[in-house]
């Protein structure tokens, strides 16, 4: 199993979502208006200097799901000009949830 954490400008949620809905990743955590800084993009602090906010995501899926997801990913920051979706994904060595 693996903890995947999503980080991405809030303007990309449809297309975020929309990769989400294709792998059937059903159950996360979400955080809208999340101040970030990038090395290659614009920083979004929510100030009139720095407009705007990312969105952060995670969830825990299993392996398979999380390698087609960062496969995913990486095509769709190829295919984008100019921020794409940031993804960290590491190891569980235990869930529970209800």
């Amino acid at each position: 199993m693996k903890m995947v954490f999503l980080s991405y400008k809030e303007s990309m949620d449809d297309e975020v979502m929309d990769i989400l809905k294709e792998l059937d990743i059903q159950a996360y955590t979400r955080w809208p208006e999340v101040q970030a800084k990038t090395r290659t993009g614009r920083p979004q602090m929510g100030t009139h200097i720095w407009p705007g906010y990312n969105s952060a995501l995670m969830f825990s899926v299993e392996d398979e799901v999380a390698e087609a997801l960062m496969s995913r990913v990486r095509a769709f920051n190829e295919a984008t000009k100019y921020e794409g979706i940031t993804a960290t994904c590491w190891a569980v060595d235990d869930f529970c949830c209800k």
